[in-house]
């Protein structure tokens, strides 16, 4: 009797240790299955220290904790081969998608792509109609459809301030397509402001993406022209421009700034900065990620178009400034411009009825907009 409860205990023990394996066994095999099903996406970028890569890094953990994505940043150099030597790199570690700030090499980057069955977007600017490719998901209009009026936005601005002897500086055409219609229409509205034939728009100096090069343009214009007033900074306005400017043999000229930092509040409130701006650089990550994330599980939304938009914020005012910080770039990004929920229902994985006009829609709204819904 005592042998055979022996081997009834035995069995049990056998049993429960073979139930125990099992379960191990299913738990590796569901952890296997949850990192097969990870989406793997690299991000190629000049530089993560300033406000563009600070956002987007901390948009991309939102992300990572929210879907089944994971972020694989590259730094790359601005020129074409060093560009595409960051993408051959990020190809072979075997990501599913690319989501590129330039527009740089873009035939010979979407053909690299497309060999690779890797999915290519655009983020800090529009793409050529001429490249062509299932694997290529577009671009951003990250100055909204006509850059000529955000322009002309900062020289109404400008004007009513008093501005009236302008210099500007800005990154080389090549690397920022949008300044010369930038710089088109704020010399026109300035020209339609100016009745009196007061205004004067000096040569536009370029500058590399040296702080020191930067330092250097504004140093031309003050010394060329002494009676500039006010200097239009397109290209790191505010991490470049200003200190220049402030470190400058006249500290008093004013700025306008396309860049946001730390000082602009205190900048616009005691008026060395006349306006400030940036992209919603939330915005757009969830653009090109919705897209992406649609594009490798199978889906293409019926309406799409190869250029998506999102909404460039201008800061006029600290109030506004401190709008920009509680809404645009809060730490916690469920509080921000697009939330997780907000983007699902915008995703043809999520909601068969989505469709890329709502997406847009999303991630093109004012920071207005924004501050309403997340007051709802």
């Amino acid at each position: 009797m005592r042998k055979q409860r022996i081997t009834v205990v035995l069995s049990v023990l056998m049993l429960l240790a073979g139930m125990i394996l099992t379960g191990c066994g299913n738990k590796s095999a569901n952890e296997a299955a949850k990192d097969k099903d990870l989406i793997n996406l690299g991000v190629m970028l000049y530089n993560y220290t300033d406000i563009q890569g600070q956002e987007i890094k901390s948009y991309g953990s939102y992300l990572e904790s929210n879907f089944n994505v994971k972020f694989n940043y590259a730094t790359v150099g601005s020129s074409e081969e060093d560009h595409i030597k960051g993408l051959e790199n990020l190809l072979a570690s075997g990501v599913d998608g690319v989501i590129s700030g330039y527009d740089t090499a873009l035939e010979q980057s979407v053909s690299l792509a497309e060999e690779a069955g890797v999915y290519y977007a655009v983020v800090l600017g529009t793409v050529d109609g001429s490249v062509t490719s299932d694997y290529l998901v577009g671009g951003v209009k990250q100055f909204g459809d006509n850059p000529a009026d955000l322009g002309a936005l900062y020289a109404e601005q400008a004007y009513t301030a008093g501005a009236r002897k302008v210099g500007v500086t800005s990154f080389p055409e090549f690397a920022f397509t949008d300044a010369p219609a930038i710089i088109s229409g704020f010399t026109a509205k300035m020209q339609e402001l100016d009745t009196k034939q007061e205004a004067e728009i000096y040569p536009t100096e370029y500058h590399s993406f040296a702080p020191d090069n930067a330092s250097d343009a504004v140093t031309k214009i003050i010394s060329e022209h002494p009676e500039v007033d006010t200097i239009f900074g397109l290209g790191s306005g505010m991490d470049f421009v200003y200190p220049a400017i402030l470190n400058s043999s006249s500290p008093g000229t004013r700025l306008l700034a396309l860049g946001y930092n730390n000082s602009t509040a205190a900048g616009l409130t005691n008026g060395n900065i006349l306006m400030a701006g940036t992209n919603n650089y939330t915005q757009i990550m969830a653009n090109a990620f919705a897209q992406l994330y649609d594009r490798i599980n199978g889906h293409k939304y019926p309406d799409w178009q190869l250029n998506g938009r999102v909404n460039y914020v201008t800061l006029g005012s600290a109030e506004e400034a401190e709008r920009f910080n509680t809404y645009v770039i809060p730490s916690d990004k469920g509080n921000g411009s697009v939330t997780a929920d907000e983007l699902r229902q915008v995703m043809i994985s999520f909601n068969e009825q989505a469709t890329w006009e709502s997406l847009q829609q999303l991630t093109s709204r004012t920071l207005t907009e924004i501050e309403a819904a997340r007051q709802e």
